[in-house]
């Protein structure tokens, strides 16, 4: 089941003993649902709980060391919300007549009785939150008097900002907020725990210039005066519907030149390329020989040592073509629409919380309007 799982948590001690297991997967342990199916059945059971695929796990096994079982179920539990940010709800599922135990009845709390698909039982559905074990961080804009509770925070990892700006550049960064710039705190129990400072003004030429951004659309807003292709991709595409429209007639055209008879004088001129070539042939090769010896066959050879010579000079230009192709001018469109991006200046959080640093994102994405 381990090796199955969407997640599997294992607590040992220091002495590396295994004292506790958890298993978790993506769809109920029990069959009250099918597996790619079970979001409607449990939104019907209690639709304040906005359960999705992306927000829920579903314990199938726990087991643990009878002394420290209570102690573990907390920590694993504590563990796997700290390990998956997107994740707001563990549910587990035993036939109703089943109780949960002295254990898991400390962390789950009873939401309904579902029945099963196969036979007639019902099942009870329990449920974990995240907000009792590893909640989210609260996040607002930031204050002066939150500067005595960052700055140890910046200290710790940082005092280049202090040498180079100041005591207190960082309550100067708060009270210089203003549309394009804010500053935003997390906070556990009123104190601020992190901080991050961003700003809507993005040097966009600048990561035109540098990066392929068209799967993003330039990181700008679509516009009507956008400049996606090259002038010449453009022709290119709009000829090649003309082509496909004329390419069924030409082929019919050919097909019918094709079977129209030849002519004797067309006949009779192919058949005199074809002696010159065989003739030119057998004077170069008598020529590689070493049989030449009559005027006629010299002057001959000097007739064909001449065409030759134009081939090569023709045929060396056309190589080098080949060899040395102009290299190709690298087209970068054109977006005329405004920025839909900010930057990130200035981010720092408590070690302790760093794994809910993605808590600051859903609030600064609504301080903009990207």
């Amino acid at each position: 089941m381990r090796e199955k799982a969407n997640l599997a948590v294992t607590l040992c001690n220091d002495k590396e003993e295994i004292m506790a297991q958890a298993t978790f997967l993506d769809y109920p342990n029990w069959n009250v649902a099918k597996q790619d199916d079970w979001v409607s059945v449990f939104r019907e059971l209690d639709s304040d709980i906005p359960c999705t695929p992306l927000n829920t796990l579903f314990m199938h096994l726990f087991v643990a060391v009878d002394e420290y079982s209570v102690g573990c179920c907390k920590e694993i539990l504590r563990t796997v919300y700290k390990a998956v940010p997107e994740l707001h709800f563990i549910f587990l599922i035993v036939p109703s007549y089943m109780s949960l135990g002295s254990t898991l009845i400390t962390v789950f709390d009873q939401v309904g009785n579902i029945p099963c698909l196969t036979y007639e039982e019902d099942f009870a559905v329990h449920i974990c939150h995240r907000h009792s074990h590893y909640p989210q961080l609260h996040v607002r804009k930031a204050r002066v008097e939150d500067h005595d509770d960052l700055m140890p925070i910046f200290m710790r990892y940082d005092t280049i900002l202090k040498e180079t700006y100041g005591e207190y550049f960082l309550a100067e960064l708060i009270e210089a907020q203003d549309e394009e710039n804010h500053a935003v705190v997390c906070e556990v129990e009123g104190t601020a725990v992190g901080f991050m400072s961003v700003c809507s003004r993005v040097n966009m030429q600048l990561l035109h210039e540098c990066f392929d951004l068209g799967p993003f659309h330039g990181l700008c807003f679509p516009h009507p005066d956008d400049v996606l292709e090259s002038p010449q991709d453009l022709s290119v595409r709009r000829s090649q519907d003309a082509e496909l429209r004329s390419s069924s007639q030409g082929s019919q055209k050919i097909v019918e030149e094709l079977q129209e008879p030849v002519s004797p004088d067309t006949m009779e001129n192919i058949q005199g390329n074809i002696a010159r070539e065989a003739a030119s042939e057998e004077a170069l090769t008598a020529v590689q020989s070493g049989n030449v010896s009559e005027p006629e066959d010299i002057e001959k050879l000097s007739d064909i040592s001449t065409g030759y010579a134009q081939y090569h000079h023709v045929s060396s230009r056309s190589l080098a073509s080949l060899v040395l192709p102009e290299e190709p001018v690298h087209f970068r469109p054109i977006y005329r629409g405004a920025s839909a991006a900010f930057c990130i200046q200035l981010f720092c959080i408590d070690e302790k919380y760093e794994a809910r640093s993605l808590d600051f994102m859903n609030f600064v994405f609504s301080l903009f309007s990207v």
